[in-house]
């Protein structure tokens, strides 16, 4: 086999290393000084194409963790980007009533957040489709928990659509959703399902439901506990 590979390196390509002649505990590994050089200037891209390929592989096998990679490597939570939902809603609230998913009660403009249905901890991204504005008093309460599907989900698809129709219906909120491409709009089905024109009411519900179940159900299933209002 040596004897192979040496013949291989020598006349049909250069391998990035040969064994010498000693046997066991004494053989030897020769490395080419090309491939070394080659591999010296490239490291970067090398450890960037390892780390790739090895989340691509947990994820595909991992299908009901989203945001892997984030979770690998946890993205401070500081660098979280929510200004422009946070002005996107302000617009709509200047000129639309939205009511809180969990009190039913008006949203004062002074006196809310902007959070997530199910929680960053797991979904680990500020995708435009699970945000809301809710009481800024309830949200520690809320924290990490998930809110009961039922009735929430409703309330929170209500909202979500109020918002859909009016950023078709008036320039100034069009451009502030366009606003959140860059930090907030990375869904694939979002882009070209959710917030397309034409929805019907109906058809954005169960675009959001048929989306967002199964990423709930799975945090529910890695014990993420129920929040009681």
């Amino acid at each position: 086999m040596t004897e192979y590979i040496k013949r291989i390196d020598s006349t049909v390509t250069r391998l990035p290393y040969t064994f010498g002649n000693s046997s066991r505990l004494k053989k030897e590994v020769h490395f080419n000084s090309e491939w070394m050089k080659m591999i010296q200037d490239n490291t970067v891209n090398i450890l960037g194409w390892i780390q790739y390929e090895k989340v691509k592989w947990l994820q595909n096998n991992n299908p009901e963790v989203p945001g892997l990679i984030y979770k690998l490597a946890p993205m401070d939570e500081k660098m979280r980007k929510l200004n422009n939902v946070r002005k996107l809603w302000e617009g709509i609230l200047d000129v639309h009533e939205v009511r809180d998913v969990f009190t039913g009660n008006p949203i004062n403009v002074k006196q809310y957040d902007v959070d997530h249905f199910i929680p960053w901890s797991f979904v680990m991204n500020d995708e435009l489709w699970n945000l809301m504005p809710m009481d800024s008093s309830l949200n520690s309460s809320k924290s990490n928990k998930l809110p009961k599907w039922d009735p929430f989900f409703l309330v929170f698809a209500e909202n979500q659509y109020s918002m859909y129709t009016l950023i078709h219906e008036r320039e100034a909120l069009h451009k502030r959703f366009e606003a959140c491409y860059k930090d907030n709009l990375h869904s694939i089905w979002a882009g070209q399902e959710l917030y397309r024109p034409g929805n019907t009411k109906e058809e954005f519900y169960n675009i959001l439901q048929k989306n967002m179940q199964p990423v709930y159900d799975s945090a529910r299933r890695q014990g993420y506990e129920i929040w009681n209002v």
